[in-house]
């Protein structure tokens, strides 16, 4: 506790005075400091601040004098990295990619695809007309079957090559099975006859003996009063091809025919729509593809801005070679992280090409961050030798981009944990390529930065560096810096306005408000055809299904293992049985081969099938049930069927699997495929097989496994990862209340993105939520800058936010706004997934540097804490004066009670003095406070700059104005002779005040009259001086003043009384 004494000392003015004249007194009041000790967070940051700058000062040192063999070593180093690019090898399997290793689905994925992998290729094409049911429709429809057996293949004759048949005829699923695709027939069509066939309830294709469901496909189907078909506004027609290696180039060159014949116009046909095997490729690929071009120019603006901001623009100062070497940086980084991430047996997927845009955002942060710490170097550090200023500059700058590069590191290292493969390997790629980008930054950048000093010393041209200028001296109006004026003269002073502050904390607030209730609107969907462009014939396709076939699903198969199905036959009805009851399941969507078998043997009339079974039409033995369903696969009734099984191959073939085709219901989002897939396993789970057991299968039971875990995932990764941002930001920036401010803009900002990603109709799916943890990376780097810079600067609150603002503030924005420059070109791109990116992108740079630049330093400037204290002590407001002459020296002592922190790095010592003395060159010293400033000449602005010992590096005087009072002059020295004309004829008496929180420092002026600082000047700007120090205090004050009375001079101050 701070103890105060009050005494009265007598200032004698001049020793040969005349003793009439009266003595001046002045009330001092000297104060007895308690430090307190830091606390253990302050001692953790004193050290680790004090380890980080010295080791960064030290490798500053070191590259700054070895920069050519620091270049040759990260060079080397990332070149052996890249030997494990000898192991790439690119995942495009869904299941390895995004599918849980537990899940039940990847083993019977594998099953599937030992058993029946998939050989068949589909075109189907939609066709619409006012009625399709009428004879020119069908003719259009006939002359298309027709059409597509002519097409000339390469090396191939025709379709009837590389189709599939049933018997000697191609399988084409139409409505042309009722007249088994005969054109007498057809042609000789009228309307009654077409209705009468279509309502005649035909079960079994007349054409290939299979299953026949017309209803499933016609599509706006219209019924008379009696509930016949009367028309259809469209009808379905699907071809399918063998999937074979050596046929795979004349079934894409029949594709593609058949692609163009059906978007050409037809007579009697409204539209036709198709869609074939290659059609994703061609079209969601081929936009990916053609966006590339967008992507690398995009790298180029970025080249150019980099350019702009980080050099000048002269012949000499212009950083050509820097701002490539920045690019490079960021490409030596993927090369180390793709190096060791393969290395080690991560996968590589096709998610993984957003990498290099993650290491472009923050790797052009980190280089503008050092970039701007060399800037900013003062004027007397500009004039040390190169070495010394890269490691001066490596030491600021080295801390802020250990902050940011750490916690991304451990927030992406732990995402890693993830259950999805894909999102696991792509955080450990991203956890390496920060490392490789931290360390190449420190190292590669900063030696490239080096010599490209050494080039600017010896005044070289900036691109044919071998070119010296002779006495050049650069354009003045080239070397501003234009970002960092604006934002200290217009922006910071701007921002700092109590109606600016106000208006910053009502619009995050309705912000984060709106965006917390449109994140709660958020939905989990995952639409593969999302990434076809919008004006493909492809989504046209898509969309034409869901108008005309709103309830038509997804495909899957019920699949069966080698189980006795003689044994089982009951509960195969059964669970037949509860399949077409399922809501879930398209009805007449289910091929089952059982009922086919079963229908054929109660029906024929063949006399083998009659021996062999019983009089209900089953079979007598599980060996007969084999023989039959043999017999039946070899009529034309069964052969389509035969696809659906896998036999021994022992004399007497055994089933050992089969399979069930069918088709889910539409659902309106994710969760209803998982609902959907669900009701099906449980169904198929319940079944009480003897032996062996069916499961279900579909290519989007993938998907649906891993959208079962997807959300939950996402949030577990974003709050391990918050919770990691707060962690290492507390631990670097070693202050509590800054790391949760860090962490409130971050999470802020990762909330108005996932927000407005909401309103932009994005959906939880894979690419969004790997995107998602992408902002957690970027957002910090935003907002750390700005809360560690902070805590670096001493002053008051609101002065260290706009010292915050123009010195890290230039390398924040310019890094946003590069990241913003690389996805720009994206913004009209037709492929989905690159407006997502750039739709993410865009909303983490803008509400970053909303949260980063704007709603942070306005906080600061409010609640932000104390700057880095090694202890802290309660001071009061002191006035110091001194008396001197050749016998004896007074003090005087005025306080006032303020809390102050004291700094062991560099910094202003915050404290107000105020002096009177008798002669300028006196020297004042500050006995309250264990450092002493010293003021070289007794007057001005003291600016005291303490080493980490405490000792006194610098001090320095400031300019004030002076204000003449000639009445008040006169009536202090009416006593002493003549005062007019400035005449001083007695011992002038200086007053001054020293404000140390100003920067700019020099002498203090002196009167315009004379050379000398006059009393008549100095004493009315010393009274002016102390009354607008009386109304800053914080506790309630009296104005103070100085009068002359008959018998004593006195200073009346804080309200003491006259004398």
């Amino acid at each position: 506790m701070a103890h105060e004494q009050i005494n009265l000392v007598t200032v004698v003015e001049n020793d040969n005075r005349d003793p009439r004249e009266p003595e001046l007194y002045y009330q001092c009041r000297e104060v007895y400091v308690k430090e307190y000790d830091p606390s253990c967070l302050q001692r953790c940051s004193n050290k680790i601040i004090q380890v980080l700058e010295t080791t960064f000062y030290k490798l500053g040192l070191l590259v700054a004098r070895h920069p050519v063999i620091t270049i040759f070593i990260s060079l080397l180093a990332c070149g052996l990295c890249g030997v494990g690019l000898t192991k790439f090898e690119q995942t495009t399997d869904d299941a390895k990619l995004w599918v849980p290793k537990s899940s039940r689905v990847l083993p019977e994925k594998a099953w599937v695809d030992k058993n029946f992998p998939e050989n068949y290729r589909f075109t189907s094409i939609i066709v619409t007309s006012h009625n399709v049911l009428t004879p020119w429709a069908i003719n259009a429809m006939y002359d298309m079957y027709i059409q597509s057996r002519v097409f000339v293949l390469p090396g191939y004759e025709s379709l009837n090559t590389v189709c599939v048949k049933v018997g000697n005829m191609c399988r084409v699923q139409s409505i042309l099975e009722l007249w088994q695709n005969n054109g007498t027939l057809i042609h000789k069509l009228t309307l009654a006859d077409i209705l009468q066939k279509v309502n005649s309830n035909i079960k079994y294709s007349p054409a290939y003996g299979t299953e026949f469901n017309l209803e499933y496909m016609l599509g706006g189907i219209r019924r008379d009063v009696y509930g016949n078909i009367v028309g259809a506004d469209s009808i379905t027609m699907l071809w399918v091809l063998h999937k074979k290696p050596e046929w795979e180039e004349a079934s894409l060159a029949w594709e593609k025919e058949m692609i163009d014949m059906a978007l050409s116009p037809w007579p009697h046909l409204l539209r036709c729509y198709v869609y074939a095997t290659r059609t994703f490729d061609d079209e969601g690929y081929g936009a990916v593809n053609a966006d590339v071009s967008l992507l690398t120019a995009g790298f180029i603006i970025v080249f150019v801005f980099i350019i702009m901001v980080l050099g000048k623009f002269n012949l000499v100062e212009n950083k050509l070679y820097v701002s490539l070497s920045g690019i490079l940086t960021i490409g030596l980084a993927i090369l180390f992280c793709y190096g060791l991430a393969m290395a080690f047996g991560f996968i590589y997927g096709p998610i993984h090409s957003l990498m290099p845009f993650l290491l472009l955002g923050i790797g052009v942060d980190d280089m503008f961050v050092i970039v701007g710490a060399w800037k900013n170097l003062t004027e007397e550090e500009k004039k040390q030798p190169v070495p010394e200023k890269i490691a001066i500059t490596l030491k600021r700058a080295g801390v802020s981009i250990t902050v940011t590069s750490v916690t991304d590191i451990v927030a992406f290292g732990i995402g890693g944990s993830t259950v999805i493969p894909a999102l696991s390997a792509f955080c450990a790629y991203a956890a390496l390529g920060i490392l490789g980008l931290y360390l190449l930054v420190s190292t590669f950048f900063v030696a490239i930065l080096t010599l490209d000093e050494y080039r600017i010393s010896q005044c070289r041209n900036s691109v044919i560096f071998c070119y010296k200028h002779k006495n050049y001296t650069p354009v003045e109006c080239s070397r501003k810096e234009l970002v960092a004026s604006f934002i200290k003269q217009v922006y910071a002073p701007t921002l700092m306005k109590l109606s600016c502050k106000i208006s910053v904390v009502i619009a995050t607030g309705v912000l984060v408000c709106v965006n917390i209730w449109s994140f709660t609107k958020l939905r989990q969907d995952f639409n593969l055809y999302d990434y076809i462009p919008s004006d493909s014939y492809a989504t046209e396709y898509i969309n034409a299904q869901m108008t005309f076939y709103p309830d038509r699903g997804y495909d899957a198969a019920v699949y069966c293992d080698n189980m006795d199905y003689f044994a089982n036959r009951h509960v195969l009805e059964n669970m037949y049985s509860d399949m077409k009851k399922d809501p879930y399941i398209q009805n007449g969507s289910i091929n089952f081969w059982y009922t086919s078998f079963i229908n054929y043997l109660q029906t024929t009339e063949d006399m083998f099938v009659k021996s062999q079974t019983e009089y209900n039409g089953y079979p007598k033995s599980s060996t007969g049930f084999n023989t039959l369903l043999g017999y039946f696969l070899s009529q034309k009734q069964g052969r389509s069927y035969g696809q659906y099984f896998k036999f021994s191959n022992s004399s007497l073939p055994t089933i050992q699997a089969s399979y069930i085709p069918l088709i889910h219901t539409r659902q309106s989002s994710s969760a209803g495929d998982i609902q959907a897939m669900e009701s099906l396993r449980d169904i198929l789970d319940n079944s009480p097989f003897i032996n062996g057991s069916c499961f279900a299968y579909g290519f989007k039971y993938l998907n649906n496994e891993t959208n079962k875990v997807l959300k939950e995932e996402l949030y577990r990764n974003l709050a391990l990862a918050g919770v990691c941002v707060f962690i290492v930001t507390l631990l670097l920036i070693a202050n509590l209340w800054t790391s949760i401010l860090v962490f409130t803009c971050v999470a802020f900002t990762v909330i108005d993105v996932t927000g407005t990603l909401q309103f932009w109709g994005v959906t939880i799916d894979t690419a969004s939520s790997i995107l998602i943890i992408l902002c957690v990376g970027l957002a910090v780097d935003y907002s750390a800058h700005i809360g560690h810079m902070f805590m670096t600067i001493l002053g008051n609150r609101e002065e260290r936010a706009k010292a915050t603002l123009y010195t890290i503030g230039p390398a924040v924005l310019n890094g946003g706004v590069s990241t913003f420059l690389a996805f720009v070109l994206l913004a009209n791109s037709k492929s989905y997934g690159f407006v997502m990116f750039f739709r993410v992108f865009m909303s983490v740079v803008l509400f970053g540097l909303f949260h980063g630049l704007v709603y942070l330093p306005v906080v600061l400037s409010w609640v932000g804490p104390s700057p880095y204290p090694s202890n802290k002590a309660e001071v009061v407001e002191e006035r110091t004066g001194m008396m001197h002459d050749s016998t004896e020296i007074r003090k005087i002592h005025i306080k006032k009670k303020s809390s102050v922190a004291l700094s062991k790095g560099n910094g202003i010592l915050k404290t107000n003095r105020y002096c009177i003395t008798r002669d300028a060159a006196t020297q004042v010293q500050n006995e309250s406070l264990s450092q002493q400033p010293l003021l070289s000449e007794g007057e001005g602005h003291s600016k005291v700059i303490i080493d980490e010992t405490g000792s006194i590096m610098a001090s320095g005087v400031e300019d004030r104005p002076d204000n003449e009072d000639k009445d008040l002059a006169d009536s202090l020295l009416s006593d002493s002779g003549p005062t007019n004309k400035h005449n001083h004829s007695r011992s002038n008496i200086t007053t001054d005040v020293m404000n140390t929180n100003e920067t700019n420092l020099s002498s203090v002026k002196k009167c315009d009259r004379c050379e000398k600082s006059c009393v008549m000047c100095v004493l009315q700007r010393a009274e002016q001086e102390l009354k607008t120090a009386v109304e800053e205090m914080d506790k309630p004050k009296s104005s103070s003043k100085f009068c002359s009375c008959h018998a004593h001079r006195h200073i009346h101050s804080f309200g003491c009384e006259d004398t």
